[in-house]
């Protein structure tokens, strides 16, 4: 099976910055599209993206633009965005005409609204291109040092996903595959959820052994629904899962603990203002309300998705 040798990534955040780091160190060169004049220059001159990783130096393999179009030609594109943008950046690579043998990689994972609905469906509605789904319990930094990190490539297409998989492991990369983009879109989705309550739980002086139950509802949860849309309990075990869930529940500086840790301490009359004016996007408090959505469709009960919307005060 030959690899796959020309990728983009779409993003320069912290995690589209990280993907492309992975990837310099299996290919020749790597297409960064970025808006930001400031950091493409940055990366140009000095191989720096300061505003995320400081002066940690990424690889000289790294070709940064702010040309869409140069996207056109790729063989894979990765698309790491935040899940409120997705559905714009699919239009644009619709609106400038990519090959229909381009390999969508989304390191976006979820559920979209109006209709509510899986991402994969959405996209499958908007373009006619191959997709793939990667996640992992992945800190960015440490993706960017080359520390050792495990991914999940999850695409109908099995040996698709292995392709990707084999074109983009490294040493310090491990990968893994499977069949369904089903649970992998949920846990993406419900585990920043449950990060929410984590965060809660660090509030209320809860510790270890409660953040353990925590994440073992969580896996339960993510099973009950994705189970429910015609995933697999076998997924439950993928990095990109359960290695998922545990990392961002343990992690003290994700916005989604950080953020959770914040609403604990809030009145009651100050939560609709705390939530107005809170600064960072918080990827879980969106897609409460989608998860939601999903659950009364499909008549399924989350306990924690539930006291984290009623914490939210989505429930009124």
């Amino acid at each position: 099976m030959s690899k796959f040798q020309h990728f983009a990534v779409y993003g320069g955040g912290s995690w589209g910055t990280a993907l492309a780091c992975a990837v310099s160190r299996v290919t020749k060169q790597v297409l960064l599209y970025l808006r930001n004049p400031e950091i493409i220059k940055e990366i140009l001159q000095h191989h720096t993206n300061n505003k995320y990783f400081g002066t940690v130096k990424l690889p000289d393999n790294i070709l940064p633009s702010n040309q869409v179009s140069t996207l056109k030609d790729q063989e894979v594109i990765i698309i790491a965005v935040p899940s409120t943008a997705i559905i714009q950046v699919i239009n644009i690579l619709r609106d400038i005409q990519i090959s229909v043998d381009t390999v969508l990689l989304i390191a976006t994972k979820g559920v979209v609204d109006e209709p509510v609905q899986l991402l994969s469906e959405k996209i499958k509605s908007l373009l006619p291109n191959r997709i793939a789904f990667i996640a992992g319990p992945n800190f960015a930094s440490e993706v960017v040092q080359d520390l050792l990190t495990s991914v999940t490539i999850a695409c109908e297409d099995i040996k698709l996903a292995e392709k990707i998989a084999m074109s983009i492991e490294s040493k310090n990369l491990v990968t893994s595959t499977t069949e369904d983009i089903i649970t992998v879109q949920i846990a993406g989705a419900i585990k920043n959820i449950i990060a929410i309550k984590s965060g809660i739980y660090d509030a209320m002086g809860y510790k270890k052994n409660a953040k353990a139950w925590l994440i073992t509802q969580g896996l339960q949860e993510i099973a009950v629904l994705s189970q429910a849309l015609g995933g697999k309990a076998e997924t439950l075990l993928q990095p990109g899962v359960l290695g998922d869930l545990v990392l961002t529940c343990y992690s003290n500086t994700s916005r989604n603990t950080k953020f959770g840790y914040e609403l604990y301490h809030q009145s009651e009359h100050d939560i609709n203002g705390f939530l107005k004016n809170y600064p960072y996007l918080v990827e879980g408090a969106e897609s409460v309300k989608l998860i939601t959505k999903l659950t009364n469709i499909h008549g399924v009960d989350l306990p924690v998705i539930t006291s984290v919307a009623e914490a939210l005060k989505l429930s009124e």
